[in-house]
């Protein structure tokens, strides 16, 4: 029994899992060391595990015939990354982030304005397909890709939960609909039965499209009433979102999973924060991209108190 985390990335290309989880270490140690430099042993005892998906996405963007550079990829993860460990935990503010370049609040706005209505007219699915077709085909009940990508999450939470292991999970963007989904078949699928009353004890989501409407719709348990809805076996649930990222426009899930803490006793915090991410990919502000999001210090912040 110890302290584990599990990371869960997110949507559109990925490069090979050993870089990838490198990347999201490194980017998470930093913000830890800068911040809070007294958790750092506990923060490198804790077990850490990459539930990685990323060459099922890979491979079905490539069928849809959309282009992937690899090594271009993650030399500008690398480069982005450098950039954000030359900041200091007092530079993440709105000051910083409107002097990046290319910086714009333009697509949040869009999601904010089309996102209801598209729903309500039918089209949402459309528009999702069109922007993230990975995240569209995620929920596609004609293709196996949802069940595929969840698999690694799915065995990552079993071995944590055999473990006894206090349990930390780190998602984002698409990440986040992963987590939901597997943490609801955990807690009501007959054959996860041994594991209803193990919980996570907590649950960070970043970047995320949960509050989307659309998005909402096809999550498990939507169909159900009362406590169904919600999974069983999340302690304490805080979501990051960063100003103008379009994933996450719906930057408030207080709201709209205010059900979580009225039929589950064990759910104890369900808290949004807003951040500014200072993330620079391919020479302009990117709001969305991980590693702004992983080493910002509200992450820096939730971890430390974890361990």
């Amino acid at each position: 029994m110890g302290k584990r985390i599990i990371f869960i990335h997110g949507r559109n290309f990925k490069p090979p899992k050993p870089a990838l989880s490198t990347l999201w270490r490194t980017a998470v140690r930093h913000g830890i060391k800068r911040s809070y430099p007294a958790k750092l042993a506990a923060f490198d005892q804790a077990r850490k595990t990459m539930a990685y998906y990323g060459d099922l996405s890979n491979r079905y963007l490539r069928s849809r015939g959309r282009r992937y550079r690899q090594a271009a990829d993650i030399d500008d993860r690398r480069r982005a990354l450098a950039l954000l460990r030359q900041r200091q935990a007092h530079e993440f503010t709105r000051r910083e982030y409107n002097r990046l370049p290319g910086s714009s609040p333009i697509k949040e706005f869009l999601a904010d304005v089309a996102g209801g209505p598209l729903n309500w007219l039918g089209l949402g699915e459309r528009a999702v397909a069109s922007v993230a077709p990975d995240m569209r085909e995620y929920w596609n009940p004609e293709s196996q890709f949802g069940s595929d990508v969840r698999w690694p999450f799915t065995l990552a939470l079993k071995t944590a939960m055999n473990s006894g292991d206090d349990i930390l999970v780190v998602s984002h963007s698409l990440g986040t609909l992963i987590a939901w989904d597997t943490f609801w078949k955990f807690s009501y699928y007959g054959e996860y039965r041994p594991y209803r009353r193990r919980p996570v004890s907590l649950w960070v989501t970043l970047g995320s499209p949960l509050g989307n409407e659309t998005v909402k719709d096809n999550l498990k348990g939507a169909r159900a009433t009362g406590g169904r809805r919600y999974p069983a076996n999340i302690v304490r649930w805080h979501n990051i979102a960063a100003e103008d990222d379009f994933i996450s426009h719906d930057q408030s899930i207080e709201d709209d999973f205010a059900g979580l803490q009225v039929h589950h006793a064990r759910t104890k915090t369900v808290k949004d924060h807003r951040v500014y991410n200072l993330a620079v990919r391919e020479g302009k502000s990117n709001p969305h991209s991980s590693v702004g999001y992983l080493i910002h210090p509200k992450l820096s912040e939730l971890i430390a108190a974890w361990l």
